[in-house]
């Protein structure tokens, strides 16, 4: 009821002071005003009952179900479902998605557990050519029985993916094209990556110096040639080739929480903020619709982020949720986008107060499919979505390649076996990187998608690799496990292998006679530590690499060996964290003697 109140502490599940109730109150209208006019259509699902227990969001969808929705300042944006559509069955009817779709929903549905997240990447068919996707996750106890839903309209985004193809076919076309003497830019760029193989493995100092220049000059060839193609490119695709193009006209401002007419968000919150026997609350909003909002956002897959007001940007959850930004420039910096795509979401969220609009970019290596609408006052909301697939930045993924020409610029320095050891880590990630990025512009030219290979392995074949390195390294290498010869994971093929071996070896190379490995299941975990008797680290030391380790930032002054980048136990908890519940953490080993390393993931769900 709009007229309701209540407790701060009532909503949260925790204890409100007084001191922060205006911060929470603020972050609850956050919440309740993004979910309300959401684009994508939200709910939850009682799988008990097959009964939709709550629905928010779905401007989107208006069209679809018939809802009045006007840019005047007072309009509601929430979808309000005709009163028969009370189950998924029925909003799928409604929405003129098959029953062979609602069934792979549901079949997907049953395999998740606790806390874990589903997205049915493959597109669903509905009503007036339009096509939706759906993210799902079932929230952690005592609400286990429900599921979480969004449905997104991606219509906008499969036509992006087709204009992408073209991109990288043209992109593709030019590194084939052959130069002078025949050998095209490809060609020749995969050739100075063999080439690294040679130089690795060169004895005199002469040799090395003329292989090195060699290269250089090669590379000098190859920078200049992929300027000339991005220039060309960049003058016949402007950047709504690359973008979704979204003019949805049905999307005007809109801000439900309140109909009073504001002009600053901070009015919102002193017009809802009471008390109720003596302690911090909320009245004159929709009290069910407030805790739904709240409890959908906190256990959500999917970010959100809201600007209310000019200056204050909020991410409402994931790893910066509570965080405001001051500017959209410090928010996209803090959000981790990547550099090659900063220019586009700068572009992107700057105009969202002025028109709705879709974007496409990369965040933290990993591509983004972003919702955004504007607000009242010239603000904002968005929401963003991990692609595992469809979409792609093609020009920032052209322009990473582009700007991997620069790590071999040391080249030019290379002139004796001891410069070769100092590189040949950092050379032979970039050589890596290069063949990766060749082979998705290759890949979204055959098929418009970002190749993501990905296979199923099992953790006694990783163990199996550790082993094997046993035979390899001046240390002993003891293997446990317990119960778990019927533990797989669909995983990069060979990620998890490299991950413990590098953890491994890293035992091995600061003192260490003996490392084990013990894998083993706990409460719904996999759990993997590994334990060395090494020099182990200084307190302050292992102070720094855990705050690494929750920043995200390489820090190279970790490591002691002189090929070293300090990135490798930062990669390792990279890998980790893309498991569900992913987890990683290091300490001092048994009576402060060395290290150990402590990895966990939630096993998987049994089909």
């Amino acid at each position: 009821m709009k007229n309701s109140v209540v407790k701060l502490k009532d909503v949260l599940g925790r204890d409100v002071s007084a001191a922060e109730a205006e911060g929470v109150v603020d972050y609850l209208l956050a919440c309740l005003t993004h979910v309300t006019n959401a684009r994508p259509l939200f709910g939850i699902l009682n799988t008990r009952t097959d009964e939709l227990e709550w629905t928010a969001g779905g401007a989107d969808f208006n069209d679809i179900f018939q809802v009045n929705n006007t840019s005047e300042p007072t309009s509601e944006a929430r979808l309000k479902p005709r009163p028969d559509i009370v189950s998924m069955d029925q909003l799928f009817s409604n929405l003129g998605i098959s029953d062979t779709d609602l069934a792979y929903v549901k079949k997907n549905m049953k395999r998740l557990g606790g806390e874990t997240a589903s997205y049915l990447e493959e597109p669903m068919m509905g009503k007036l050519g339009r096509c939706f996707r759906v993210v799902m996750r079932r929230p952690k106890a005592p609400n286990e029985n429900h599921i979480q839903f969004s449905i997104l309209d991606i219509t906008h985004f499969k036509k992006a993916a087709e204009s992408t193809r073209k991109m990288a076919k043209t992109l593709s076309a030019d590194l084939s094209a052959p130069l002078e003497g025949g050998v095209g830019t490809q060609n020749i760029l995969l050739g100075i990556v063999d080439d690294l193989d040679v130089l690795f493995r060169l004895d005199t100092d002469f040799e090395i110096k003329t292989h090195a220049q060699k290269m250089s000059d090669k590379v000098t060839q190859v920078s200049e040639q992929m300027v000339s193609f991005l220039r060309n490119f960049e003058e016949k695709f402007e950047t709504r080739h690359w973008q979704p193009n979204d003019l949805d006209p049905c999307l005007g401002p809109a801000i439900s929480v309140h109909t009073t007419p504001m002009t600053h968000w901070g009015e919102q919150r002193s017009k809802v903020m009471t008390e109720l026997d003596g302690e911090p609350a909320v009245h004159g909003v929709d009290v069910f619709g407030l805790q739904q909002a709240y409890d959908f956002v906190q256990q959500a897959e999917v970010i959100f982020a809201i600007s209310p007001s000019p200056g204050c940007i909020y991410v409402l959850n994931g790893p910066l949720g509570g965080q405001r930004f001051g500017s959209i420039d410090e928010f996209v910096r803090g959000i981790d986008v990547e550099e090659n795509s900063i220019h586009t979401a700068l572009d992107f969220f700057e105009g969202l107060g002025d028109a709705p609009a879709l974007g496409v970019f990369a965040i933290a290596n990993q591509n983004q499919e972003v919702w955004g609408r504007p607000g009242l006052y010239h603000g904002w909301q968005a929401m963003l979505v991990t692609s595992k697939a469809r979409a792609v930045d093609v020009r920032g993924l052209f322009h990473g390649l582009k700007n991997l020409m620069l790590h071999l610029q040391v080249l030019y320095v290379v002139k004796n076996r001891s410069d070769v050891d100092q590189v040949k880590k950092d050379l032979t990630a970039s050589g890596q990187k290069i063949r990766q990025r060749l082979a998705d512009i290759g890949n979204i030219a055959l098929t418009g998608q970002r190749k993501h290979n990905v296979k199923e392995e099992t953790v006694v074949q990783w163990l199996k690799a550790v082993r094997l390195l046993g035979r390899n390294v001046d240390c002993e290498i003891n293997v446990e496990s317990q119960d778990i010869d019927d533990v797989s994971f669909w995983v990069p093929p060979g990620e998890m292998e490299d991950t413990l071996e590098e953890l491994v070896r890293n035992g091995t190379l600061y003192g260490a006679t003996c490392v084990t490995v013990k894998a083993f299941k706990h409460a719904g975990y996999m759990c993997i530590k590994i334990q060395d008797n090494g020099q182990g680290m200084p307190p302050k030391k292992l102070e720094q690499v855990r705050r690494v380790l929750k920043s995200g930032v390489y820090d190279k002054t970790l490591s002691t060996r002189q090929e070293g980048s300090g990135n490798g136990l930062l990669t390792a908890a990279k890998a980790v964290s893309n498991f569900v519940d992913g987890a990683f953490d290091i300490d001092h080993g048994a009576q402060g003697h060395g290290i150990e390393i402590s990895i966990s993931m939630k096993l998987p769900c049994p089909n």
